[in-house]
Parts: structure tokens; sequence; C-alpha cells
């Protein structure tokens, strides 16, 4: 089995939770108190943590899917690994087409949307033939230079003078309400509560004292930023701009003008959409295939081409983008699904596990 370090592991985190997130305004519904629904989001997202580290803690050598068929049998046990194929394979389809339609929206008008997401998914193949541990390598050497990027563009706000704190007042206008109900309904789930699939890779980390410190300590790195960045959107756009804005972050960094020589810095936010995006897509692919190889018992690598065909496959439908983004809506908010994958079924996983374990130790 390939092992992952430390740092791997801690710059996947970072790199899997910023993703894209920052360059759009989370819980905007709440107006100025957009970040209110990110702290909460974020502090909740910790305890659905702690909930998959115990579960990890207590099969210290098994991913998500060897845990379901130790405790549930093989055949239920099959079923919820499956389960979780299905699901990461979609959430790395929406990412393939996000990254395609922002990339058509923002800086190629001309490109044809399937080559830019032929690009994605060819790369993904190449680093996945390549091993695991290559992949969390090159995350390892990217991940500086992402949160470097992030805090010079903060720091560039503040200088050129955009940021203007007030917009953010005043505090709670509406009441708590409106906070905790996106808080529910997005950003528990949404990126923070996504790191059940690092169930499918903390059992690879070859210092296993270190996953919860580790874990925990990138969670914070990814939070904070994103909480920052989700401030900076407000205090320079103010809240209605940032409401009917595509991509916030894009139009803040295009007002920054430092002495006439500093500005344009367009090109850093499409930079840091692509890393973003592409290690997103390209985990939730990884973690798809590699459930696939322990269902048939075989190299992961045999699923790499079928897998990512269907992925790319997918991506086409529907046609419009903004249709993808109400069917996606509707499959997280109106069927529950983040609720059921992502808290759900590791709470009910752990029930078992604890009744489990209790028998045996009787």
């Amino acid at each position: 089995m390939e092992r992952l370090s430390k740092y791997q592991l801690g710059a996947m985190i970072v790199l899997f939770q910023i993703g894209s997130t920052p360059l759009f305004q989370l819980g905007i519904k709440a107006k100025q108190d957009s970040w209110l629904t990110v702290l909460a989001g974020l502090l909740s997202g910790l305890f659905l943590l702690l909930l998959l580290m115990e579960i990890q803690h207590r099969e210290p050598d098994k991913n998500l899917t060897q845990i379901f068929i130790r405790y549930f049998g093989s055949v239920i046990g099959t079923i919820f690994a499956v389960m979780y194929v299905i699901f990461f394979s979609y959430e790395s389809y929406r990412n393939v087409r996000d990254f395609g339609d922002l990339t058509v929206m923002t800086v190629l008008p001309d490109t044809p949307i399937s080559l830019i997401m032929l690009i994605v998914m060819a790369l993904a193949v190449y680093s996945f033939f390549q091993g695991i541990e290559v992949f969390f390598r090159v995350a390892e050497f990217v991940v500086a230079g992402v949160v470097g990027f992030y805090a010079l563009l903060i720091v560039m706000n503040f200088t050129s003078g955009n940021v203007h704190m007030e917009r953010l007042l005043p505090i709670l206008e509406n009441g708590i309400n409106p906070i905790l109900k996106e808080a529910v309904d997005e950003t528990i789930w949404f990126p923070f509560g996504q790191m059940i699939v690092f169930l499918m890779f903390w059992s690879r980390l070859d210092e296993k004292k270190a996953m919860a410190k580790t874990s925990i300590r990138a969670y914070f790195v990814s939070g904070t930023v994103i909480l920052i960045m989700n401030i900076i959107n407000i205090a320079v756009l103010g809240p209605h701009y940032a409401a009917i804005s595509t991509v916030p972050l894009l139009q803040t960094v295009q007002l920054i003008q430092i002495a006439e020589v500093f500005e344009r810095f367009d090109a850093v936010i499409i930079m840091l959409f692509f890393v973003g995006i592409f290690f997103k897509a390209a985990l939730w692919y990884l973690a798809a295939i590699l459930g696939l190889g322990q269902l048939f018992h075989a190299d992961y690598r045999k699923f790499i081409l079928p897998v990512g065909a269907v992925i790319y496959a997918a991506s086409f439908f529907p046609a419009r983008w903004q249709t993808h983004l109400e069917v996606a809506d509707i499959v997280a908010v109106k069927y529950r699904s983040n609720p059921i994958f992502l808290a759900a079924i590791p709470a009910f996983l752990f029930v078992v596990m604890l009744i489990r374990g209790s028998k045996r130790g009787t």
C-alpha cells in the first residue's frame, strides 16, 4: 500500500477544502452576515470531522469501504460502499463541469468546453497512473503557493484602500435565524462537511498518531482562508453586489490598484481557481476508483479510465450551467443528499461500531 506523510495529508486537506470556494460568496442570503454563516459552518463542520476521525481511529488500517463491509457484512456493506462510490463520482462530475463552465465564462470564451474538461480529466488520469503518493506529493509542493497568493490578495486589498469594514454592519440585523438557516442548508456541508472523502485516505498515513493533529490544523488553515476571503468580498463589494456577481472574488481583485503599478490580478485568481478545483475534482475521482478497487479486490488503476469516461460523459448534462446548478441544488437540498452522506450515514456507522465494539468487549 502506498503511504502518505502527514505533510502530504495536510497539504491535500488544505487544497481540497479551499478548492474554488473563496471565489464565491457562501451564505449570501444572510447578506452582510454571510461571514457568520461561514463561521457557523466551520465550527459545526469540526464536529463532523471529529466524528469521522473517531471512526478512522477505531479502524486505523481500513478505509471507508473496508469499514462498511466489516461492520455491516458483505451484502449491506457493499451496498453502502457502492452508494459512496456513486456519491464521490457525482461530486467529481460537478467539479469538472464547474471547471469547464467557469473557464469559458471568465478567460477562454471561444474554447470548447469539451476540450477544457478533457484536459482536467487527462491530468487527473495521468497523475493517478503515477500513484497516489505522487498525486499527494504534488499537493505538498503546491499548497504553499496557494495559501501565499491568498495572503497576498488580502494584503493588496487592504493596501489599495478598497476594504470598507462598515459594509459588514449592522451585524445580526435580521437576527440569527437567517444565519442558522444558511449554515444548515449550505456551509456546514459545503465545503466543511466534505471531509468524509479522507476516510478513503487516512488509513494510508504512515504516522497514525499525527492524523488528528494534522487534519485539524489543515482544516482550520483552509477554513480561515475561506472565512477571510468571504469577509473581504463583502467589505469590498458590499452585500448587494456580492450577491449578484457570478465570481465575487474576481470582481474584488479587479478593483485593486496600488500606485497605478500593481493592478489587474485577474491571472492570479484564475490560477488559484484552476489549482483548487482540479485537486477537488481529482480527489473525489480518486476516492471513487479506490472504492471500486477495494470492492473488486483489484488494483484501483484498472478503474481509472472507465470511471473517468463516465465522469467526463456526465459532465455534459445538463447542457446549460444554470440548469446544472439548479439540479445540484435540488439533489443537495430537496433530497438532502449532503446531510445523508456526510452526516447521517457516518453517524449510523459510528453507532454500529460502538455497539459491535462493546459486544466484543463483553
